[in-house]
């Protein structure tokens, strides 16, 4: 496969991405908003609060009110606060995310081809990494790196829309204009402000992104094995799985990533000093420990899979359309 040949690719993989990111973005940005604040979340009713436990047919009443988290938070802020943000989330995130889709396919195209001109010379002689096969490192790697790239648009859009999702729910200073708070962030705390947690995002989407390609390939090459038909629904099937697993992987650097990017001093329930601080609180959390690392995961899980498998399933169904236009 020629540089021509990659840069048709790339295209491609960009046009397939505008589309399907546009889609996922409009259908599932609610959940979005819902998720971010169910990962804030903190249970009200704390033990050892008699102003709440007046007798235990009230506390466990409110406390099963509170597990319908999305019906509460409709009720409270109303349908329109689902969608808080989306305009400036849209015209920025669409971009953000058609370049780490570019970036991930370009660079692994060229690690395939070395991979190809290496074995060619006999300097390495690694056979699973011939044609489209890459271990769960070399994924990783590819992953992170497109997310390092791309997270220098991402992180400042993300740290944005955050917080116009979450501000009502942690009664916070209210912006109505994006413009308002981003001069807010600026003055006050420096340009710095807007990439709080650039690593932990990189990670995050890392280690999701990674691991949904490696899951992805190993489910392609199980489909080949047993003579499973490639088709739209069968890919999309397998998108869909890929992605619900990774999201459930990377959950808990999730949580932490969103909580450093919200949080303010004496004003948030919530503040950490780093990951590790934030790993070690999170779990003193309302005395839940390790539940609390998957805190919001339904939500999200739900999010990511049908968010990453309405883009590569549009962006691979884009592809195939212009492979078979090219052939007539």
């Amino acid at each position: 496969m020629d540089d021509e040949d990659n840069k048709h690719i790339v295209f491609d993989t960009f046009m397939g991405s505008i589309i399907g990111c546009t889609i996922s973005k409009i259908v599932l940005y609610p959940l979005d908003t819902i998720k971010i604040n169910k990962q804030i979340y903190k249970q009200p009713i704390e033990k050892g609060n008699n102003e709440y436990k007046k007798n235990l047919l009230t506390y466990i009443q409110n406390k099963n009110k509170n597990t319908i988290f999305l019906y509460n938070f409709i009720k409270t802020y109303g349908f329109k606060d689902l969608y808080k943000g989306f305009t400036f989330s849209s015209l920025t995130t669409i971009p953000a995310t058609c370049l780490y889709f570019c970036c991930f396919e370009y660079l692994k195209l060229k690690k395939l081809q070395y991979n190809n001109v290496f074995q060619e010379k006999g300097i390495i002689n690694d056979k699973s990494n011939k044609n489209d096969d890459l271990n769960f490192i070399s994924y990783f790697s590819l992953a992170f790196l497109s997310e390092a790239i791309s997270c220098i648009i991402f992180v400042p859009i993300d740290v944005i829309k955050e917080r116009l999702q979450a501000q009502k729910y942690l009664q916070l200073k209210e912006h109505k204009t994006t413009s308002k708070l981003i001069k807010e962030y600026i003055y006050k705390q420096g340009l710095s402000r807007l990439y709080r947690g650039y690593i932990s995002t990189c990670l995050s989407y890392g280690m999701f992104c990674g691991s949904f390609f490696f899951f992805q390939s190993i489910g392609h090459k199980i489909m080949n094995q047993l003579d499973i038909e490639s088709s739209h629904y069968n890919n999309l099937k397998l998108n869909l799985a890929c992605s619900f697993i990774s999201g459930f992987i990377s959950s808990p650097l999730d949580i932490i990533r969103i909580r450093f990017q919200l949080q303010e001093k004496d004003k948030t329930f919530f503040y950490y000093k780093n990951f590790m601080d934030g790993l070690k609180k999170l779990c003193r959390e309302d005395n839940r420990r390790i539940y609390n690392l998957f805190k919001g995961n339904f939500y999200r899980c739900c999010l990511l899979s049908l968010s990453m498998t309405i883009n590569v399933s549009v962006i691979e169904m884009y592809k195939k359309y212009m492979i078979s236009k090219k052939s007539q």
